[in-house]
């Protein structure tokens, strides 16, 4: 095998386990946006980053960071259920700025996906409380989810 050969071989793999992330997303959420997606990556990497950092890192307006975030948490705009992914506490020292930190189903959710990066077979179950056209996508195409994010790592 030639090392150009390798290569291709090796971004081929690399691209494979983009594309599985990415369905992994999608089965999780059908109609979530990949700067949802990326903003959850990103506050996964970097813990207690606040609002303003989270736009600096991903480049978009502090608005457009706080309304993922809305996403993400617990509760989205209109009183809609979100992700509950993430949340938002004030800082104690600074009473303007908010911290971003997972939730408990937002660290199972990148422990699935590191699972997923590993090479492990994970499937994505989608909690029946969630969004309805997530469910709905879910019976359509017939994939059965398979790690429930409501159970704590320890319990599975």
């Amino acid at each position: 095998m030639t090392a150009a050969s390798h290569t291709a071989d090796r971004s081929g793999d690399e691209v494979a386990t983009v594309i599985r992330v990415l369905e992994a997303f999608r089965r999780f959420d059908p109609d979530m946006p990949i700067q949802y997606a990326l903003s959850f990556l990103t506050i996964a990497q970097h813990e207690g980053l606040s609002m303003g950092d989270l736009a600096q890192r991903l480049g978009i307006a502090q608005s457009s960071a706080s309304r993922n975030i809305a996403a993400l948490s617990r509760w989205h705009s209109f009183g809609k259920a979100g992700h509950d992914l993430v949340e938002a506490l004030e800082d104690p020292r600074e009473r303007r700025r908010k911290i971003v930190s997972l939730t408990p189903r937002g660290h199972r959710l990148i422990e699935a996906l590191r699972a997923l990066v590993a090479g492990e077979a994970v499937d994505i179950e989608i909690e029946p409380q969630q969004d309805a056209a997530a469910a709905r996508s879910a019976s359509r195409t017939g994939r059965a989810a398979r790690l429930d994010l409501a159970t704590s790592p320890t319990s599975r």
